[in-house]
C-alpha cells in the first residue's frame, strides 16, 4: 500500500511538473490544468488555517497568483506541491487576521461550557434542520480548537496531521529542521489533546458535551444563524480522496502506545471536515487573468 502510494505520487509529481514547465513557456492550458489540480489542497490548507471560507477564498487567489507569477523560479530541487505549500505557508504565516482568527482555548471553552449550562432547547426545530445546525457547529467547533493554536503550531498540526505530510516534507514546507518540526507539531497535538481530553464529546463520548446540545445557545446568543451556515453547506470535491503526491509519514504506522492512540484520535477528528472545493469564482477569477493577456507574467 505505502509502495503504491509513493508510486503514485511521483506520477502526479511528474505531471504537475510538465504543467509546470509549459505553463512557464507561456502555454495557457497548461497554466489552467496547473490551477485546476492545485486549487483545492491550496484552498483547505488556507480554509483550515484562516477559519473562514470568505477569507480562505482571498489568501487561495493571492497564494495562486504567486505561484504563477514565480513559476520560473520552480528549481525542481523537491516536489511540486512541496514548492507549492511552502509559498502558500509563507503567504499564510503574515496574512492579516481571518475573521474567525480570535478564539482561544479559554473562550472557547467559556462557550461550550456556557452552552452546556443554558436552559434554551431546540425546541421544534425539524430533524434535518438540527442535524444540519448541529454538523455546522462540529465542523466550526473542531475548526475554532484549531484556531486556538498560534499560526506556527497550527500549521504544523494541519500540515502533519490533516493533510498528512512526513516530517521531512512538512519541514521542507516550513524551513525547519526535521527536529524542529517535530517538536512544533508535538506541542500542537498536546495543546489540542489537553483540551478534547475534557471537553469533546466528539473525541471522547465520556465527554458531555454535544453538538447538538449547543445548537440552540448559540442560535439564541447570535453565534449562529440558520441562514449563514458557511461549513455545513459548503461545496464539496466530487472526488472525496486526497491526492497529495507528497509521502506519507511511515511514523504513523508504527504508532501504539495509549498517549499515541489519544493523539491519532484527535488529528481523527480534526481531519473529520470533508473535503472542500474552491469555490467556482476563485478559478474563475484566475481563468480572467489568463485571458486578459496578463500571461506574460508567468515569464517572470
Amino acid at each position: 500500500m505505502a509502495l503504491t502510494r509513493m508510486t503514485e505520487a511521483a506520477q502526479n509529481d511528474a505531471k504537475l511538473r510538465a504543467f509546470a514547465a509549459a505553463a512557464a513557456g507561456g502555454d495557457r492550458a497548461a497554466a489552467q490544468e496547473l490551477l485546476e489540480n492545485l486549487q483545492d489542497p491550496v484552498y483547505r490548507l488556507a480554509l483550515r488555517m484562516l477559519g473562514h471560507p470568505a477569507d480562505a477564498e482571498d489568501a487561495t487567489q493571492e497564494i495562486l497568483v504567486v505561484v504563477l507569477t514565480h513559476l520560473a523560479a520552480f528549481r525542481g530541487e523537491s516536489a511540486l506541491f512541496t514548492w507549492v505549500f511552502r509559498i502558500a505557508a509563507s503567504y499564510l504565516m503574515k496574512a492579516k487576521r481571518g475573521r474567525r482568527e480570535l478564539l482561544d482555548f479559554d473562550t472557547l471553552a467559556g462557550r461550550l461550557d456556557a452552552g452546556m449550562r443554558s436552559e434554551v432547547h431546540s425546541g421544534a426545530l425539524p430533524d434535518p434542520e438540527e442535524e444540519l445546525l448541529a454538523l455546522e457547529i462540529r465542523l466550526r467547533c473542531t475548526e475554532g480548537m484549531l484556531l486556538s493554536l498560534d499560526r506556527e503550531s497550527r500549521l504544523a498540526f494541519v500540515l502533519g496531521e490533516i493533510f498528512e505530510l512526513s516530517g521531512d516534507d512538512a519541514a521542507q514546507v516550513l524551513e525547519l529542521e526535521p527536529a524542529a518540526y517535530r517538536k512544533r507539531l508535538s506541542r500542537a497535538r498536546q495543546s489540542l489533546l489537553g483540551f478534547m481530553r475534557q471537553r469533546c464529546g466528539v473525541y471522547d463520548e465520556q465527554n458531555a458535551c454535544r453538538c447538538k446540545r449547543q445548537v440552540a445557545p448559540a442560535l439564541a446568543a447570535g453565534r449562529l444563524e440558520r441562514a449563514d451556515l458557511p461549513l455545513a453547506r459548503h461545496p464539496l470535491r466530487a472526488d472525496a480522496t486526497r491526492q497529495l503526491p507528497i509521502s506519507v509519514d511511515a511514523e504513523r504506522v508504527q504508532r501504539g502506545a495509549r498517549e499515541v492512540s489519544e493523539l491519532m484520535r484527535v488529528a481523527d477528528v480534526m481531519r473529520g471536515h470533508p473535503d472542500y472545493a474552491t469555490p467556482e469564482r476563485v478559478l474563475e477569477q484566475l481563468r480572467d487573468l489568463l485571458a486578459a493577456g496578463r500571461f506574460e507574467l508567468l515569464r517572470d
